[in-house]
């Protein structure tokens, strides 16, 4: 499922694609460079801070409409700076993994796995001159996809009914990201359309489910929904959990459907 890396970074001048182990054009990657890092990098001091070392996503890919990305941003020492931020700290890198659109469940079904694998070869590059190099990044890629292909032994199926893992009382929690990207916590009886996102939790089958309930909702929030929805799985579940992005139109009215019945009779 994953097809391709590209490693970016922040330079004394800003965000620039280093290397490109995809199908995707130069000048696609430098958009990805200056969108995605500014991105990933909202927030400030530990916020950022924060960020670096999860595997967050799935991203849009400029001018690719049917690619997306899950990343992880980290540092390295640099070669050479004249910022003296970046020789204090470090400079920034992500790594992006692309996938295509279809595949977006399947890679979410593998998101613990294949971040536990990048975050242990993150650990071997120390500085700036591994991102470029071609050796190690196709190592990492090969492992990715390797991790990527395997069967996944959690499916869940979507079928032309009311989706059976909505159970009909208990074991749901609602909640929604504001403006600022803070969790908020809903009750069971909220009525849902005052919201542009939504995270159910499903602890019966141990699965947590985004659901962008306004398409008028920008990519950003989806992006701190996605976020939100990482740390709760690793800090609350111990990583036990799976996270499903719920894009299927059909899917949706469904679950939303489910979840109006549940309101009316009481969780």
């Amino acid at each position: 499922m994953i097809s391709g890396l590209i490693v970016t970074t922040m330079t004394d001048m800003g965000p620039f694609p280093l290397l490109n182990l995809s199908e995707i054009s130069e000048d696609t990657t430098v958009k990805l460079s200056v969108i995605g890092m500014t991105i990933l990098s909202m927030g400030a001091g530990s916020v950022a801070e924060k960020q670096h070392y999860r595997l967050h996503g799935s991203i849009p890919i400029p001018d690719s409409p049917n690619l997306e990305a899950i990343a992880m941003s980290f540092t390295v020492a640099p070669t050479k700076t004249d910022d003296v931020r970046i020789d204090q700290h470090g400079r920034e890198s992500t790594i992006w993994l692309l996938f295509e659109s279809k595949d977006r469940n399947r890679v979410f079904l593998q998101h613990s796995l294949i971040e536990k694998a990048l975050k242990e070869e993150i650990s071997t590059i120390h500085i700036e001159d591994n991102l470029s190099d071609p050796t190690i990044m196709n190592r990492v890629l090969t492992r990715i996809k390797e991790i990527s292909q395997a069967p996944s032994r959690t499916e869940v199926p979507v079928s032309d009914e009311i989706p059976f893992y909505i159970p009909e009382r208990g074991g749901l929690e609602f909640y929604t990201i504001d403006m600022g990207g803070d969790l908020v916590t809903l009750e069971a009886s909220t009525d849902l359309t005052d919201h542009s996102v939504l995270i159910l939790i499903n602890s019966v089958i141990k699965r947590i489910f985004l659901i962008k309930l306004k398409d008028s909702a920008p990519q950003r929030l989806m992006f701190l929904a996605s976020r939100s929805a990482s740390n709760l799985n690793v800090n609350r579940f111990k990583s036990n959990f799976t996270i499903r992005n719920v894009s299927d139109p059909l899917e949706r009215e469904m679950i939303l459907e489910k979840i109006g019945i549940i309101q009316k009779i009481g969780i």
